[in-house]
């Protein structure tokens, strides 16, 4: 009997309150303004406000959130800003609902708020997310989680609608469909940068965690973020343009998804640079995924790709239909072209498939590192035209080799990895982390810029793992340094900078 009864006065709350907007006369207010002003539909209890029917923000009036503060959003409710929204807390602003098994709609900036500016939100609990309609903000270290219905496959926890948004330094996760989301037939140019985007797509459907189409006028950029998956049918990156799409893909650490990055359709031109795309394998079925690149569509599908580092996946780069990635091209003075994509270790069904070109059409990629300078192990790991007559060939001579890489086998094996020095610059200490693939003899030392070794960190049998050693430099001075992994057969090299 006590459970109807709280369930009653629950229903009651929720349905006494008129929809409010706010007066349209250009006030500016707050959360407490809202309290005062909107006849119930905001109120405070507690220390936590309460919004509990629909609320509209109205132009030109302004809303600021510019203090910490709860916010606890009705079943159902949505907050539509078509003025102003300004929020900029100390530490946070949440955004959440009354009860999470029952969610808030949405909130959602529309096209006259392009001032807005959210800072510091935690958004969670939504059931369509944060939406963007023919408005550009900026959002600025927010976290965005838990949005979205496990029976849907239509949520998204950021959604674009002809927005340019700018959106970096957040953290989007465990959201149940897509983190970020435009349509593929609707101009959006969002500038995606430096954020943690992660298990995205607990309903585990067939999506990426970023998902776009066409950017019409504008170029999308994602940039510097770490986009990690959990969900085996979930995806890194994948762009579907009914449009024309420009895009520049770079410096981003993308893995452990089901595919690094998909390209698809036409109209397409692509800048894919300076990304480490690795062990994007987690489905693990080599016909519905796996690759690193993958690039799927006609010739107006076009694409630069260099200095990305490709490994762990069970492919590395696929390219289907007619599509024209160009991989390198030394002959081309455009610094674009370089190629220096650092490729290896990709493989399925017993075989390596660094570089697969399932197109009649010849292909550039030259200046590649395949983890081997010998020509015929990377020919075993490139499948074009001698391998099946009805392909182009792959034209990856000469093959690059970086400074600081040798070895005397064939190539070198995916889970033998030096990683960069964490923090690089450092003072006085930094972690150098590697990972070996079988029980070795291994040497970890560190020179100076002469070559003189000037610490031996390890020098003994290892197990197969992955290693943090720490390097102490006290008593030295600040410059570059090298530190040099060598094992039974090969070495590797990276650098590292002392500021003191």
């Amino acid at each position: 009997m006590k459970n109807l009864i709280i369930l009653f006065v629950f229903i009651f709350t929720i349905n006494i309150f008129a929809d409010y907007s706010t007066p349209g006369t250009g006030v500016s207010w707050n959360l407490n303004d809202l309290v005062t002003n909107s006849a119930g539909t905001v109120t405070f209890s507690s220390g936590q406000y309460f919004i509990n029917s629909n609320l509209t923000i109205t132009s030109p009036d302004t809303v600021k959130i510019l203090n910490n503060a709860t916010v606890k959003i009705a079943y159902n409710v949505t907050v539509n800003t078509l003025g102003t929204l300004i929020i900029n807390p100390p530490d946070s602003a949440k955004f959440t609902s009354i009860d999470t098994t029952q969610k808030f709609m949405d909130l959602r900036l529309d096209d006259l708020s392009e001032a807005s500016i959210i800072r510091k939100l935690i958004f969670e609990y939504s059931f369509n997310g944060f939406r963007m309609l023919d408005t550009s903000p900026l959002i600025e270290n927010c976290t965005f989680r838990y949005n979205g219905n496990g029976n849907t496959t239509t949520s998204t926890a950021i959604s674009l609608f002809r927005s340019n948004a700018v959106i970096r330094n957040c953290s989007i996760f465990r959201n149940y469909h897509v983190g970020i989301a435009g349509g593929g037939n609707i101009p959006n140019a969002p500038q995606i940068l430096n954020n943690n985007i992660y298990e995205n797509n607990i309903s585990n459907g067939n999506v990426p965690q970023i998902n776009l189409g066409q950017s019409g006028t504008g170029t999308t950029v994602i940039r510097g973020n770490t986009i990690r998956g959990l969900y085996d049918n979930t995806g890194g990156i994948a762009t579907l343009p009914i449009g024309t799409l420009s895009i520049i893909i770079e410096n981003n650490n993308i893995r452990n998804n089901r595919y690094g990055i998909a390209i698809a359709n036409a109209n397409t031109t692509a800048i894919i640079r300076g990304n480490i795309i690795e062990d994007n394998n987690i489905q693990g079925n080599p016909s519905l995924g796996g690759s690193g690149i993958n690039f799927n569509g006609n010739s107006t599908l076009t694409a630069l790709v260099s200095k990305n580092t490709i490994r762990g996946n069970l492919w590395g780069i696929t390219v289907q239909g007619t599509a024209k990635p160009m991989m390198g091209n030394l002959s081309d003075p455009d610094t674009n072209y370089v190629g220096m994509n650092v490729i290896y270790g990709n493989h399925n069904s017993g075989r390596f498939y660094d570089l697969y070109n399932n197109t009649p059409d010849s292909i550039k990629a030259e200046n590649n590192f395949w983890g081997t300078g010998i020509t015929d192990s990377v020919e075993a790991h490139i499948f074009h035209k001698p391998d099946s007559a009805a392909l182009g060939f792959v034209d990856y001579l000469p093959i690059w080799v970086p400074v600081g890489i040798t070895n005397s086998n064939s190539s070198i094996p995916s889970k033998f990895r030096l990683y960069d020095a964490y923090p690089n610059p450092f003072n006085p200490v930094t972690t150098i982390r590697f990972d070996i693939a079988e029980a070795m003899n291994v040497r970890l030392s560190v020179y100076d810029i002469t070559g003189r070794e000037v610490s031996v960190l390890v020098n003994h049998l290892l197990k197969a793992g992955s290693y943090n050693v720490a390097f102490e430099a006290d008593n030295m001075a600040s410059g570059i340094y090298f530190y040099t992994l060598l094992s039974n057969q090969f070495k590797e090299t990276k650098k590292m900078v002392l500021v003191k």
